[in-house]
């Protein structure tokens, strides 16, 4: 699968984010999880459980792909995971459920209308040159991002704070919705908004001093991008492209310094030379494939984990195609009863996989488990699509009209052989396959539109941005920038309106959980697997326990040699 990329800075269209996503077919916003009362705390970043007890102090090596940037404008996955451990927001996404918890703001409270926010900073925090982080630092960077410079547009959310249409517009000097005083910032929006809190969370703040004469335009090529300066737990030594960026602890952080000196993050094009260094010492922790898990597991010399799922992967259609009824539900279900989940997840993930029946993840808070499924039941297919006048012809295959049940399935080098293991389960039922097309993934994505494709293998990664999002980039219309399905449920959309609306979590949930029961129940997709990820390290180094990969990054400062 190709890497994974978002924006954290603003909202991405659908097709923006699919060119970035690597194999997950994604298009989404940033939304946010909205507190009914006021959060306070300092929680261990991630959630993740602490790793034992570990001496302070020695260096780890660990294999991590290269970020585009590490300014302000990055747009990949990995730049993301860095940033976790080298900068801090306002607040930030706890793991896996995707709440919103403090993390330079000690506590933060909405006003009783939800058109304020408060926010109480932490007293004490310095920046990685040893300069005092002040409210100023936050006001600047809402006006960094809506400068008239920024070549970016301004997010929806961050569009909804008073004044910042006018700041981008130079109509006005400065954004007159943000309030800086001693330790605090007060956030003034034009709307009450449950997206609002989630953008604050994927946006880290930035240095006024550093950065105060820096263009936004011109910022992916100041030293900024390279060796940046922010307020985590590990800063930036030195930036090698191609080869490794290495961090050391930042021993001022606000949360206490990390246990290790530093971090040597390595850069491998070839996975096999990562896999290679891994088993020589070469590094002391990466992540592997199902193939070479086992080995690793039965070695004492290392530590293992197996980590959820974070991409959730299914078979999708183009509904809209009067050939094939890919347009009715019964279809639809009728594909997902004929695979067989188990024998999957048995042979090609050898185990180290889950059943998947839905588009959000298990973990996820929006998650509703009471959702429908359609579980494996050959018979049941069987009789849904002799209901639909499509009754077994020759070879097996199904026909109605002159029309054989037979069409394309396009698929990457990832997914091909995933699917070439689907293709009997479908015969079995009386689908045919006219073509397994298999493409690059710039192909895959500019043909991942309504008209331009039959059926695909597909994908779509939680944990990445707010999982509100995740339904909606599937379900919700009209979708920005080209639609993969053509599925339009007016009683889904307009329940998506009144989510937006919606001020507490609890009454979001149970908006979210509706939205689910009619978006699934209308078997958009035909779920298929959730593979595991597996995560492995030298014995001597400690991690943290985790649930999803992001943790591992997140927890970095509780990372120790013993």
């Amino acid at each position: 699968m190709a890497k994974d990329e978002l924006s954290t800075t603003r909202k991405l269209s659908r097709r923006q984010f699919m060119q970035l996503s690597g194999g997950a077919a994604a298009y989404a916003a940033l939304l946010a999880c909205q507190p009914s009362s006021p959060v306070s705390g300092s929680p261990t970043p991630g959630g993740a459980t602490s790793a034992p007890t570990a001496k302070v102090g020695g260096q780890a090596i660990i294999s991590l792909g290269e970020p585009d940037t590490l300014g302000p404008t990055s747009r990949a996955l990995v730049g993301a995971y860095i940033f976790s451990f080298i900068a801090n927001g306002l607040v930030r996404l706890k793991y896996p459920d995707m709440t919103v918890v403090p993390d330079l703001a000690d506590s933060f409270s909405p006003s009783s209308d939800g058109k304020t926010y408060t926010f109480n900073l932490h007293k004490g925090v310095k920046w990685h040159n040893g300069q005092a982080f002040s409210a100023d630092d936050v006001k600047f960077t809402f006006e960094f991002m809506a400068h008239p410079n920024n070549p970016a547009p301004l997010s929806i959310d961050l569009a909804n704070i008073v004044g910042a249409k006018d700041f981008k517009e130079k109509k006005a000097t400065e954004i007159t919705g943000v309030k800086a005083s001693a330790d605090k910032i007060e956030i003034s929006l034009i709307a009450p908004s449950p997206n609002f809190l989630t953008s604050l969370a994927v946006t880290k703040i930035l240095p006024k001093a550093v950065l105060a004469n820096v263009s936004p335009a011109d910022i992916a090529k100041d030293p900024f991008a390279r060796k940046p300066i922010y307020t985590g737990p590990f800063k930036v030594d030195e930036w090698k492209s191609g080869e490794s960026v290495t961090y050391s602890a930042f021993t001022d952080h606000f949360r206490g310094r990390p246990n290790l000196d530093k971090i040597v993050q390595r850069i491998f094009p070839d996975p096999s030379t990562a896999l290679a260094e891994l088993r020589s010492g070469g590094i002391q922790q990466a992540f592997v494939t199902a193939d070479q898990f086992a080995d690793f597991q039965s070695n004492p010399q290392y530590q293992t984990q197996q980590l959820a799922g974070t991409t959730g992967w299914f078979l999708s259609w183009d509904m809209t195609n009067k050939t094939f009824p890919f347009g009715e539900k019964p279809f639809r279900q009728a594909v997902s009863m004929a695979i067989d989940r188990k024998t999957l997840v048995a042979t090609v993930f050898k185990g180290l996989a889950d059943e998947n029946y839905s588009l959000a993840s298990p973990l996820s808070w929006v998650y509703n488990a009471n959702a429908p499924k359609n579980p494996f039941d050959q018979a049941k297919a069987k009789q849904l699509l002799d209901d639909l006048g499509w009754k077994v012809g020759s070879g097996g295959i199904r026909e109605k009209g002159g029309v054989r049940l037979e069409y394309a399935t396009m698929v990457t080098t990832t997914t091909r052989d995933w699917f070439l293991a689907i293709q009997p389960m479908l015969q079995a039922v009386g689908i045919g396959t006219t073509k397994v097309d298999v493409v690059d993934f710039p192909t895959w994505i500019s043909r991942l539109n309504v008209g331009k494709y039959e059926s695909t293998v597909n994908g779509w990664g939680n944990f990445a941005i707010d999982p509100r999002s995740d339904l909606a980039a599937h379900f919700r219309s009209p979708r920005t920038s080209g639609d993969a399905t053509g599925y339009k449920n007016d009683q889904v959309d307009a329940l998506f309106a009144q989510a937006a609306t919606a001020v507490s979590q609890e009454e979001q949930k149970r908006i979210y959980d509706q939205i689910q029961m009619l978006a699934e129940g209308d078997a958009v997709y035909a779920y298929l697997i959730r593979p595991k990820v597996l995560e492995v390290n030298v014995k001597a180094l400690s991690l943290p326990q985790a649930k999803i990969q992001a943790e591992i990054y997140d927890g970095m400062p509780q990372w120790g040699l013993s």
